[in-house]
Order: structure tokens, then sequence, then C-alpha cells
């Protein structure tokens, strides 16, 4: 084989691969951390997390879901009154999906920060929901930081009051997940 065509046959080769890359299958890797923040009077904040998250992509959409039936907020009590809001037996998950085509993804070892807006559900309620977020490119992970605020009575959820105390209709939300490039 000569030269000319080893180089010919090697650049067929990067760019395959390259279009390979580009349309590879997103799937969920782990490297997760869900919060989000309600404030109320008086400088009140209520810090909350949930222990899981699952992301993946299926029809060149990436959905993130959240179980909300196991939110927590470090009291048992506002738990239970923060499942009791959510409905979380009725609607046990919060979802965002987003068309890949409306992402931004970093080339190898490099990051981008952008925003976009998918459709969130809450609360049996679907609504665009515009989010700022940070990929950062290794290997074949991309490691996504996403931050958001939404307005609770947006998607019908009433504003969750006790002895006459309520925090603010909006919430701060914060994920951390990373996928990775899987063949189909």
């Amino acid at each position: 084989m000569t030269l000319r065509n080893q180089l010919v046959l090697a650049s067929s080769l990067a760019v395959l691969t390259a279009a390979w890359m580009a349309h590879a299958r997103l799937v969920d890797a782990g490297d997760l951390d869900v919060g989000f923040l309600a404030v109320g009077p008086a400088g009140m904040k209520i810090r909350g997390s949930a222990p899981s998250l699952k992301a993946n992509e299926q029809d060149k959409k990436i959905k993130v879901t959240v179980p909300v039936t196991n939110l927590e907020t470090g009291i048992k009590l506002r738990n239970k009154h923060l499942r009791r809001y959510l409905e979380a037996d009725k609607f046990p998950n919060a979802t965002l999906v987003v068309g890949r085509g409306k992402l931004k993804f970093p080339e190898g070892e490099q990051s981008v920060e952008a925003r976009a807006t998918g459709d969130f559900t809450l609360h049996g309620v679907t609504k665009p929901l515009a989010f700022t977020y940070r990929a950062k490119r290794t290997g074949s992970d991309y490691h996504v930081q996403a931050l958001a605020d939404i307005d609770i009575r947006n998607f019908k959820v009433e504003v969750p009051c006790y002895l006459g105390v309520c925090v603010e209709p909006n919430i701060k939300l914060k994920v951390k997940f990373k996928l990775r490039e899987a063949a189909d």
C-alpha cells in the first residue's frame, strides 16, 4: 500500500470515527448529585437532595429522571410534607427531556457552557424549562452540571406552608451527572 493510500485510509477512518462518535447514543454513567433550594421568610433556607437520578438518550432526546418519592430535606416530617405537596405517590418522577440537537457537546478534553430549553414535567404537568449547563468531555464521558429555576405554581403544586410559614414558590434546581457514549 502506498503512502498516499495509507493517508487516504487513515483520513477516512478518522472521519468515520468522528461521525460515529457524534452519533453514539449516550447512557447514564453515574456520578450524580441532585439538589434544590427553597427559601422562606426571615432568611429561612431549605436545602434538599435526591439520592438518585437516571439520564440517557433515546430517539435523539436526552431524558433526565429524578424520583421525587425519596427527596430529602434533613427533617423527616418536612420530607413527608414535601412528598404530600408533590403527590409523589401519584407523580413519582420529575423529568427533563431535551432534543440532542439543542445541546452543545464539547470535543475531547474540553468544556462548553450554554443555555438550552427542554420539556420539564413535575406533578404531571409539562412546561418548557430554560436552563444553563456546563459539560466537560473526558474520553467518551460527558460530565454535566445544570442549573434552573422553577415556579412550582406553574406545575400545579400548592406552595408549601407549615404553621403559617410558607416558602417562596420559586425553587432553584441543580443537577450533576455523567453521560457516556455507547455503541448501539
